[in-house]
């Protein structure tokens, strides 16, 4: 499964990251933190740095209703959950001892990447490590120096191998690409370097791809990232199943797969992998008509993305 949880912060402040809006608003009230906020240029998210009460029972009740959502897979969660947005291994720990203890997750990684916000991407499974993990910076190229500054904090893609029961090693890779708010020339460039990465890694394992890729509706037919040229190396899940499903992110009335999972095309149906990936298990996971985010006064609600989930299955 992979979900975008949406801003699943503590309520401590790191250093060198901007996560001052997830604090307790006692410690808001100083002069810094103030000077801090009025820099911010967007009105809601100065509001947020200044009068968002991130306390400790706030955290706890975004961590419980996460926790809900994931756990709704077959009451336990799913064996492999990409996770997007987490800010730091702390949160994580606390989310898989805390709230999915009976969930069994085995392996935990997050590995620290270069977004300012310190918003990362997780993983979790009851899979065993079959390596060393690895975080790949995405070798942007910008066309000026403000693009090639922005660039170089954006997110990585994450690189988890997997043991499967058969002793094989699954490579799991997490992505979260840059926003709609950015040019989509970024986006161009993450997608050929993670088709890159599903090439090169699928001569020697099985690949799972998945994560928050941003890609819009809209954004897809114009440019075709998934029918084009994720397509080519992969099986992409909303082009093979989950034919009626509206998509996993809601915004000014259209729905969009921003969020995806693709698997290498071995483990098609007649594939020679190990695993084969079960088409018509694809289904987004969502308990209303649309996501709802977490709202931090009435404490309802988890993440403006529903997650994504499907089924690999051992062959016969």
């Amino acid at each position: 499964m992979n979900y975008n949880v949406e801003n699943l912060f503590d309520n401590l402040h790191d250093e060198n990251r901007e996560d001052q809006t997830y604090i307790p608003l006692a410690k808001k009230q100083t002069p810094e933190h103030k000077a801090l906020c009025e820099k911010i240029i967007l009105s809601w998210f100065k509001e947020d740095c200044l009068n968002f009460d991130w306390s400790d029972e706030v955290v706890n009740a975004k961590l419980k209703n996460i926790a809900e959502v994931i756990s709704s897979v077959d009451g336990m969660g799913p064996d492999i959950l990409i996770l997007e947005e987490v800010e730091n291994e702390r949160i994580l720990t606390r989310l898989n001892r805390e709230f999915l203890s009976k969930s069994g997750y085995i392996t935990q990684v997050l590995i620290e990447g270069p977004d300012e916000r310190g918003i990362d991407i997780a993983l979790l499974s009851r899979l065993p490590l079959n390596g060393k993990p690895e975080l790949h910076r995405i070798p942007y190229v910008g066309k000026n120096e403000e693009d090639k500054k922005w660039m170089a904090r954006s997110r990585g893609i994450l690189e988890v191998p997997l043991k499967t029961m058969t002793g094989e090693t699954l490579v799991v890779l997490g992505a979260h690409f840059p926003s709609q708010q950015n040019p989509r020339y970024w986006r161009e460039q993450a997608v050929d370097f993670l088709k890159s990465l599903i090439i090169e890694k699928e001569k020697k394992s099985m690949v799972i791809a998945g994560g928050d890729l941003n890609i819009s509706h809209n954004e897809e037919q114009e440019a075709g990232f998934f029918k084009g040229a994720f397509s080519q190396v992969a099986l992409v899940s909303h082009l093979e199943g989950c034919q009626t499903c509206a998509g996993t992110h809601h915004y000014k009335k259209s729905w969009s797969f921003l969020d995806v999972l693709m698997f290498s095309k071995k483990m098609g149906e007649k594939g020679s992998a190990s695993y084969h990936f079960e088409a018509n298990s694809v289904q987004v996971i969502g308990t209303s008509d649309r996501p709802q985010r977490f709202n931090v006064t009435t404490k309802e609600g988890a993440s403006d993305h529903f997650p994504l989930y499907a089924r690999i299955k051992k062959r016969n």
